[in-house]
């Protein structure tokens, strides 16, 4: 539960102490969330490292962690923008998605922010304490199926965690926010938990495949999965893709479950083909194809 608090109250107190900072040195907007984002991942970064090596003393490899990266961002990413296109492309062929213009220039500013952004304040902070620290804890204390009902429980009820420190924080630097609440303001509750109970059980699909730095395919994955989304939904409030993009109709954004459960599928096929040497521990070992048994 602890890997959890330190996440909601980490990310809350990015926002709050950010929004504070960019109001007096007139940031803007991008400026502001670029600096939560940093905020962020410096709080709740060091914090679980802390939780783990010094209350814990155990190693940051049974979180899911490597020092080798270019095999679980590649399967991470792979499998994230290749069912993305698999559910999206169709969708545009038939005429569900409709695409205008595209602005090489404002693409290539929301790749690159959408990316620092989207690594510092959600994917890598989030799978850390999540999928890395509360999941690998549970799992290694009681079971797999434990770890995994606990964690997507969490999951959604992490905003409520997220808005009360953000609160508390704009508070005591002088603002005045809102009273805080369950859900994010304008999101619908009941859509909004289904989406991340199904978005949780795939990152945790992701965590468990079975390579080394396994930890780093499920941020990988939340990267790449999120991109997508926001390329096909039109961006952020703060952040304009440059391609215009319409739905031909509202119902068409149900296609955002559908790339998530594709995905899921793909990962769990992968973790069935893929694993490691007899007696080996996935966070720990090379992976084995099966039927070659060559190692990768």
């Amino acid at each position: 539960m602890l890997g959890w608090l330190v996440l909601g109250v980490g990310i809350g107190v990015a926002i709050g102490v950010a929004e504070a900072v960019g109001r007096w040195a007139s940031l803007g907007t991008a400026g502001v969330m670029v600096l939560q984002a940093l905020l962020a991942s410096a709080l709740v970064v060091p914090a679980v490292v802390l939780l783990r090596t010094r209350a814990d003393r155990r190693s940051l490899p049974g979180l899911g962690l490597d020092r080798s990266v270019a095999l679980p961002v590649g399967l991470g990413l792979g499998v994230g923008l290749g069912t993305g296109a698999i559910v999206w492309v169709p969708a545009w062929l038939v005429g569900w998605v409709e695409v205008g213009d595209v602005e090489p220039g404002a693409l290539v500013r929301f790749l690159l922010l959408n990316t620092l952004v989207l690594l510092l304040f959600e994917a890598f902070p989030e799978e850390l304490a999540l999928r890395g620290y509360t999941w690998s804890t549970i799992r290694d204390g009681w079971r797999v199926a434990a770890a995994t009902l606990v964690t997507t429980a969490l999951f959604p009820c992490t905003s409520l965690v997220i808005n009360a420190a953000s609160w508390a924080s704009a508070t005591v630097l002088g603002s005045a926010p809102d009273a805080p609440t369950v859900f994010p303001a304008g999101a619908d509750p009941v859509a909004y938990v289904v989406q991340l109970v199904v978005f949780g059980l795939v990152l945790v699909a992701a965590r468990r495949v079975p390579v080394r730095g396994a930890l780093l395919v499920a941020v990988a994955f939340h990267l790449a999965q999120l991109t997508v989304n926001r390329l096909v939904l039109g961006g952020t409030s703060w952040l304009p893709t440059g391609v215009d993009v319409e739905l031909a109709h509202p119902d068409v954004i149900a296609l955002v479950l559908v790339h998530l459960a594709l995905s899921g599928l793909v990962l769990v096929l992968l973790r069935r083909r893929v694993h490691p040497p007899a007696g080996g521990a996935p966070d720990t070992t090379h992976l084995v194809l099966q039927g070659d048994g060559q190692h990768v």
